[in-house]
């Protein structure tokens, strides 16, 4: 797999125009990334299709393709959760708009309380034994529901090779418990939120409102409460104002140098990046094979400081 993923995310609500999204994932192929990360709820269906056809005609063997399970889709409660019944039904309908035979990671998007984790991993063997998929994933997954599936899928046959969390500069919470007891299981984590939504771009100053046709002036699906936290925060703000001096020294922008130090991590497998400006996909991509020395490391601490967020909240 390719250290950048693409991220095919849209809103249910989403209006991005099609070819907007169909010529940033053909950007991201024009990058050199290989690994693409979608999931059945997001627009609804509508990523998994446009990545369908986006990626139509590109040699299979060369793509790793992703996609998760598990939020809600329809109606009542076979319509979301990891049952089996829910889970059977769903892998079909994503390899159809996937426009493909198998999913190379089927990733159970949260953990389901009420589904028993036998039923959920046995329904996985049957889905690799069957050809659809070829292994599984899971994401922000407690620790010991991690554990327990990983040892029970290698009971079956049926191997977790990745777990998805939150992870950037600002927020480091997965290093506390899951990053090491994943890294001791053989799983690699595929972070998002990389940027924090684009804070980590440094294109948010302090005091200033947001520049136009960002993230945080979108109508729909705009400022989240993820991203609040941060742009409502000018402290926060000056202080990913300081890094791209550091940037800068290292040849990078403030951009690649927050996707270069997550995967400085070496529990980290891959960052996921998504955009639909086609030009900030080509230049994020560029962080792959980037490695920071240690002293830089150090001064990006020391800037950030108490700003980074180290435990759950």
């Amino acid at each position: 797999m390719s250290e950048i993923v693409y991220g095919n995310l849209l809103y249910p609500q989403d209006d991005t125009p099609d070819e907007v999204v169909l010529s940033s994932i053909r950007a991201a192929l024009d990058a050199g990334v290989t690994t693409f990360d979608t999931a059945d709820v997001y627009g609804m269906f509508r990523s998994e299709s446009l990545l369908g056809r986006a990626l139509a005609g590109t040699p299979r063997e060369e793509l790793v393709l992703c996609t998760k399970v598990g939020m809600p889709t329809g109606f009542g409660p076979n319509g979301r959760g990891l049952s089996r019944k829910h889970v059977m039904e769903s892998v079909d309908g994503s390899l159809r708009r996937l426009r493909v035979d198998h999913i190379d990671v089927y990733t159970a998007h949260r953990y389901d309380p009420a589904t028993p984790l036998e039923e959920l991993m046995w329904t996985f063997s049957d889905l690799v034994r069957a050809g659809k998929i070829l292994y599984v994933g899971m994401s922000e997954w407690p620790v010991e529901r991690i554990a327990e599936a990983a040892g029970i899928g290698a009971r079956l046959g049926v191997p977790v090779i990745c777990h998805m969390p939150r992870y950037s500069m600002l927020w480091r919470a997965p290093e506390a418990e899951v990053i090491p007891a994943c890294r001791d299981l053989g799983i690699g984590q595929i972070c998002y939120f990389t940027l924090e939504q684009g804070v980590l771009t440094g294109k948010y100053a302090p005091g200033a409102p947001p520049p136009a046709g960002s993230r945080a002036t979108a109508p729909k699906g705009g400022r989240a409460p993820l991203m609040r936290r941060w742009l409502d925060d000018d402290k926060v703000l000056g202080r990913v104002e300081r890094l791209r001096p550091l940037a800068e020294e290292a040849g990078l922008t403030t951009a690649q140098l927050a996707l270069a130090w997550v995967l400085q991590n070496p529990g980290v497998s891959g960052a996921v990046i998504g955009s639909f400006n086609a030009e900030q996909v080509l230049a994020n991509a560029e962080s792959a094979g980037v490695r920071l020395e240690t002293d830089l490391l150090v001064r990006i601490d020391g800037v950030l400081g108490d700003s980074v967020v180290h435990d759950e909240e």
